[in-house]
């Protein structure tokens, strides 16, 4: 070895004898025993950096696969029927409350007066509804008892409004506008009833709901004809047939209407028939905000009974019998309502 190299090494050596002397006296283990740590060390200041991305990897594993297993757990419950029901179930999201399914609230918890009563006489002007061969048409009957029960009714301390007081066409939209306006407590809708080839005649009252006789849907949309209403309105139209109170109202409305027009009017015409309370989908029915009845209170088809409707004192009748009902409707409603019935 040349005497260079030979320098270098020693010098070599006793820099590290000194080293190790300064690290034992700084209480540091030996060199020979610390080349793992350096190791271990260097490693654990760059895991950060692989880590971290594994990690995130593995996250997005995990998310992506958690539907599915998800899916096999809830195909595994269904594979045993026998199984009861466990806390897995409350992955499962739970259904829409259905409308149907709530408890409505019942008219009779607000039993408020009857004072503003809205009369519709049906048909008018260019519209003449249902005729006869004796030449009477059902515009010029319905404005007629329209104007003997309003007369009636103010007598008796109602407050009438009228859709129409001449023979003029009012569109159903502007009825229902009127009669919502006045803020009126009940709304009844006259009309005369036409059965093609029927000998039979009867009376009848509806009351706002859906059909499954296509009958009464073929005459609602005769009645409906002249409304003014556009597609655009019928969705808000028809959420307006299901309002509970109202309808519900509605038919009790209906009912005592009913019974009064057929108990007043069979004892002059042993012939008629009680054709009862129907529901029916009629615009001026649907359109408006109160309790709302459409009474048929005969029919033009029967050459007999067109015969009575062209008579003042027949006429006078069916106002009478309409009156009763109403004023049989309002009384129960004015009646005090002892609690807990």
């Amino acid at each position: 070895m040349r005497a260079g190299n030979i320098e270098r090494v020693k010098r070599q050596a006793l820099r590290e004898a000194v080293a190790e002397n300064l690290d034992t006296i700084r209480g540091l283990p030996p060199r020979s025993l610390r080349p793992a740590r350096r190791t271990l060390r260097a490693f654990l200041h760059r895991a950060p950096l692989l880590i971290i991305p594994l990690m995130l990897a593995g996250f997005a594993y995990l998310s992506s696969s958690s539907v599915p297993a998800v899916a096999r757990v809830k195909g595994a419950a269904q594979s045993l029927p026998s199984q009861p029901v466990q806390r897995a179930s409350v992955l499962t999201p739970a259904p829409a409350l259905l409308t149907d399914s709530l408890e409505t609230v019942s008219a009779s918890a607000f039993p408020l007066s009857v004072r503003r009563v809205v009369l519709d006489a049906g048909h008018g002007g260019t519209d003449p509804g249902a005729s006869s061969t004796s030449n009477v048409s059902e515009k010029d009957i319905t404005l007629d008892i329209e104007q003997r029960l309003g007369t009636m009714l103010r007598k008796n301390g109602f407050e009438v409004v009228s859709t129409r007081g001449d023979d003029r066409l009012i569109p159903l939209r502007e009825r229902a506008s009127l009669a919502n306006s006045s803020k009126s407590d009940i709304f009844v809708s006259i009309h005369v009833n036409s059965i093609p080839q029927g000998i039979n005649h009867g009376v009848e009252t509806y009351y706002l709901g859906p059909t499954n006789d296509p009958s009464l849907t073929q005459l609602a949309a005769k009645e409906n004809l002249t409304s003014g209403y556009a597609l655009a309105d019928l969705r808000k139209l028809l959420d307006r047939v299901y309002a509970d109170v109202r309808r519900d109202e509605s038919q009790r409305l209906a009912s005592v209407v009913q019974h009064q027009l057929f108990s007043g009017l069979r004892g002059v015409d042993p012939g008629l028939e009680n054709w009862g309370v129907k529901r029916a989908p009629f615009i001026v029915l649907v359109a408006t905000d109160m309790p709302a009845i459409l009474a048929e209170v005969g029919c033009l088809s029967n050459e007999r009974e067109a015969e009575m409707l062209r008579s003042g004192a027949y006429r006078e009748q069916i106002a009478q019998a309409l009156f009763h009902g109403i004023n049989a409707y309002a009384r129960a409603n004015d009646a005090p309502q002892r609690k807990g019935t």
